[in-house]
């Protein structure tokens, strides 16, 4: 009898630690795009072409369709001309040079009293004139200028471009059809994608905005991915109880797709939020399958030997402005373009390396971040187990 409650016990003990390492409860959710636009034209017109079509990926201010324009592109050309003319401020540049020498002759003569005091007036006065005549030829030219700025504003609206990057879902219009307020094309954004889930009030207060969570789709997709919370909306349902929770997953791969039913499950990490003027800068700024996050990339061991973090760091003097140091491990080398970046970190994942991602912006653009860490003799633990693989690293002091 105590052999099995023994083993009871110790399957007990095994369920929850499985629990404990998958997450928290699993909650229902739908995988939606970012952000869905009906994009239309500003004027109204007759569609001349339209050069995309459903399932086309599109690029942001890609042009997606034209207007008619016959007319505006020959008002374009007149205002271009015009303002390309310059004989007229040319013109008047030469006479004011004359009359300024006219000017300076008559003047000797006049103090020399070989010349009457009205021709010097008479000469004086066309020199006057003449330089308000090269002004007012000048200001003319800035308009002509002003004019051709309108026109191809005028001409520009009849090209229609796309506000975003995305993927085409519908197609509205067809070449020859009247615009009238009515919408061409809809987009829908698919990277990153949402998940909206709606949440029992059981849930409130235990998920914050910057949480993680993994994210199952249903099959035929499967696989878990990782999301940020964005949003915990703090009004509730009376009704039903409940409340709308929204996520953020990245999709730089296009691997997953909008409208699938998925399952949610909330873990105890929380993304580090960091000020919108250090992301170009910072090597958070990243291209991979999950969120950057310094608590997602300290491997167990790191909380065993945290209280002796505090005591490296002042040996090897790698403080900042009085906070622990913290080690990044990257690829010894910056790969560019980032495309052999990512085919180089999808090369460390079949080695069995799955915490890793590309560093899309700033210092370190190109290198591939290994692993994040509060620890420095932990870091180079790491380092060597990576150099047992093949992998060359080195750390960066942050």
């Amino acid at each position: 009898m105590r052999k099995w409650r023994l083993l009871l016990g110790g399957l007990s003990c095994l369920l929850s630690t499985i629990c404990i390492a998958e997450g928290s409860e699993k909650f229902d959710g739908v995988i939606e795009p970012s952000m869905s636009v009906e994009l239309s034209s500003r004027i109204d017109g007759i569609l001349e072409a339209v050069s995309v079509d459903v399932g086309d990926r599109i690029e942001k201010h890609q042009v997606i369709a034209k207007l008619e324009s016959e007319v505006e592109q020959a008002a374009l050309e007149y205002a271009r001309a015009r303002a390309s003319i310059n004989s007229d401020v040319r013109l008047q540049e030469v006479s004011l040079a004359y009359g300024r020498r006219q000017l300076s002759r008559v003047k000797e003569l006049h103090e020399k009293n070989l010349s009457s005091f009205q021709d010097f007036d008479k000469v004086e006065t066309e020199t006057r004139l003449t330089r308000y005549r090269l002004a007012q030829a000048k200001e003319n030219k800035f308009l002509a200028e002003l004019d051709l700025k309108q026109a191809e504003a005028l001409y520009n609206r009849h090209t229609i471009r796309s506000p975003i990057g995305g993927i085409v879902v519908e197609r509205y219009l067809n070449p020859g059809e009247s615009v009238e307020e009515r919408p061409i094309i809809k987009i829908a954004r698919i990277n990153p994608l949402r998940v909206e889930v709606v949440a029992p009030i059981t849930l409130l207060g235990k998920v914050k905005t910057g949480q993680l969570a993994l994210v199952t789709p249903e099959l035929p997709v499967g696989g878990s991915h990782q999301a940020v919370v964005k949003i915990v909306d703090p009004i509730l349902d009376a009704a039903s109880g409940t409340f709308r929770i929204r996520l953020e997953i990245p999709n730089d791969d296009y691997s997953l797709t909008s409208g699938l039913r998925c399952q949610v499950s909330f873990l105890d990490k929380v993304v580090e939020m960091e000020p919108d003027t250090n992301v170009e800068s910072g090597p958070d700024a990243a291209v991979g399958s999950r969120p950057s996050t310094e608590a997602a990339d300290i491997p167990e061991t790191a909380a065993a030997d945290s209280k002796q973090a505090g005591s490296l760091a002042a040996e090897d003097g790698e403080r900042k402005a009085g906070n622990k140091a913290r080690y990044l491990v990257i690829s010894q080398d910056s790969l560019l373009p980032l495309k052999k970046a990512l085919h180089k970190a999808e090369s460390f994942k079949q080695k069995g390396v799955e915490d890793t991602y590309v560093i899309a912006r700033g210092s370190l653009k190109g290198h591939i971040s290994l692993g994040y860490f509060r620890n420095r003799r932990v870091a180079d633990n790491y380092r060597k187990q990576l150099a047992g693989l093949g992998i060359e690293t080195r750390i960066v002091v942050q």
